[in-house]
């Protein structure tokens, strides 16, 4: 028998989809932004693919957030500990 509903990333491509005007109206450098967004999006296809009740703009939303939160960590792990060793050297 064959899958009767469509998988979160085929769910996922139909609104990305929907969203191709929007992408082609935004500037050259805020398309590859808006790919980068994808990209990271697509990382957390495993956890979104669990939800398939759930509206897939939420799913696409929810693993944007996500991937910024853990982006942000990194970064301000990053920063304080260039911050601690800049400490070091002041006299």
């Amino acid at each position: 028998m064959g899958r009767t509903t469509l998988t979160y990333r085929q769910r996922l491509e139909l609104e990305l989809e929907r969203w191709k005007k929007f992408k082609k109206a935004l500037l050259r450098d805020e398309r590859d932004v808006f790919d980068s967004l994808v990209g990271h999006v697509y990382r957390y296809s495993h956890a979104a693919s669990m939800y398939p009740e759930r509206d897939v703009f939420d799913l696409f939303t929810m693993s944007g957030l996500l991937s910024h939160e853990e982006r942000l960590k990194a970064l301000e792990k990053e920063l304080k500990q260039e911050m601690k060793i800049d400490a070091r050297l002041a006299p």
